[in-house]
């Protein structure tokens, strides 16, 4: 039975199937996923209710024991359902009679929704910064192995001067600890307390909103209940631009991968685990996995602008176009948890050609290196650079010059600014990525030790 239905009600106004199909939309398959945190916020928000008044203590600790069962089963959501909020009230109900109707006192679905959506974002958010901060500890210890390895560097997709494996990986072990920022951003957003708000508007009680608020691991309530209500698709848009940036970094990773990778490249060789195999050409060993990660980066796309176009011109309070959001950021957390998750083990066993590598690197590479040399006998530099110019051009192409690798590592040794190939700080890189950890680690604890203390209250 739908929360708003009378009981028994058969009159005009009710929803057809067709309708109900249709306001439902994926719902049902949707709020699987948001059971537990359903569950979790109405223990919480029993406590609050009875330390209010609302519910004797026997009362409380009736629907505490109900709850608790009922995260200890399988709870499936039907299109009958309509919502997880729903079947939990009828749940709740079919097991207490009318003390499960106490259940909703003090709430609306509309900051009951939100509620379950924070918790779920929050525990989503932990996981994905996780498994982001093994991946900058894959590529930092990449980049302490490949300080030496040379590479050559491009610009305008062609050759150009020299680099190193080590300031390749370490550029991306930096750019996934710099997307961390919207990403704290957008877990601060989602770590205040929707629930109390109601439809927007508050509700005539006085509401122990900073004890719930506590008792699901929130720093603070999200005080204007207006404003909670006004946030829903506005705070998913944040996150999902947060890993927008992110998937940005995953795809350059996996588009150099593929590019270093192919035979008229050969610098690196992936694991042949990562690899896939084709229906009628037996030799190949396609980089799937790398591709759907360059790929996926769309779809988040999809999602950023699909969350924005849903919530653009809203008027305040509810409105079920918000409804749309939902699996909008389902998908945005799921393709960036994903791509996180399976970059490590490629990273981890790949395999780097010095031989193709070197064989790469010919003296034209070494264009910038040599107008520097002048420029330390005292030549200006763009009489250097003109000079340089000048001695290429009158050499074959066919000449192919070799270049030692003791000459290309003392080079790049000479590079020696900060953040050059010559100096990557990668100790600095270490203790902002320990920093991270342990700060990440706390939040992490945090919030499973409250959770876990609501459960043995």
């Amino acid at each position: 039975m739908k929360l708003w239905q009378l009981r028994g009600s058969d009159q005009p106004g009710d929803l057809d199937k067709l309708v109900e199909e249709f306001t439902a939309g994926e719902d049902a398959r949707l709020d699987q996923a948001l059971v537990q945190y359903d569950l979790l916020g109405s223990l919480a928000h029993v406590c609050g209710l009875e330390e209010i008044g609302v519910l004797s203590p026997s009362e409380a600790q009736k629907l505490k024991g109900a709850l608790v069962e009922l995260l200890g089963r399988d709870l499936t959501i039907t299109a009958e359902d309509e919502d997880v909020h729903s079947k939990v009230e009828n749940s709740l109900t079919e097991q207490l009679g009318q003390l499960g109707e106490k259940l909703h006192t003090g709430r609306s679905r509309n900051d009951q929704v939100l509620l379950d959506t924070f918790l779920m974002t929050k525990d989503r958010i932990l996981a994905i910064v996780e498994k982001l901060l093994r991946l900058s500890r894959t590529l930092l210890e990449l980049s302490r192995g490949g300080e030496e390895i040379p590479l050559p560097g491009y610009t305008h997709s062609r050759r150009a001067t020299l680099s190193s494996v080590g300031l390749w990986a370490s550029s991306f072990c930096q750019s996934l600890l710099d997307g961390l920022g919207p990403l704290e951003a957008a877990f601060e957003l989602f770590d205040r307390c929707p629930l109390g708000a109601g439809a927007g508007y508050g509700v005539p009680l006085t509401l122990a909103r900073e004890k719930v608020a506590d008792l699901l691991g929130f720093s603070q309530p999200l005080t204007n209940s207006l404003a909670a209500i006004n946030s829903r698709g506005k705070y998913e848009f944040s996150l999902l631009s947060a890993l927008g940036a992110i998937q940005l970094d995953l795809a350059k990773i996996s588009s150099d991968l593929i590019l270093f990778s192919r035979e008229e490249f050969g610098f690196f060789s992936l694991p042949r685990a990562a690899t896939t195999g084709s229906s009628i050409m037996p030799q190949k060993a396609n980089p799937d996995p790398l591709e759907l990660i360059r790929g996926r980066g769309g779809s988040l796309l999809g999602a950023i602008s699909g969350t924005y176009g849903s919530i653009s011109g809203l008027p305040s309070g509810y409105n079920r176009d918000t409804q749309e959001t939902k699996e909008l950021l389902f998908k945005g957390l799921k393709l960036t948890e994903s791509s996180l998750e399976i970059l490590p083990p490629i990273l981890s066993a790949l395999e780097i050609d010095q031989e193709k590598i070197m064989a790469a690197i010919g003296e034209e590479i070494l264009a910038t290196d040599r107008a520097f040399q002048l420029v330390e006998e005292g030549v200006p530099f763009r009489s250097a650079y003109r000079e340089v110019k000048e001695s290429l051009a009158e050499k074959s192409e066919q000449e192919g010059e070799k270049v030692e690798l003791e000459e290309i590592k003392k080079l790049l040794r000479r590079r020696d600014h900060s953040g050059g190939p010559g100096e990557l700080r990668l100790d600095d890189l270490e203790k902002r990525l320990r920093k991270e950890e342990s700060k990440w680690d706390d939040r992490r604890q945090a919030f499973d030790s409250k959770l876990e203390e609501l459960l043995n209250n």
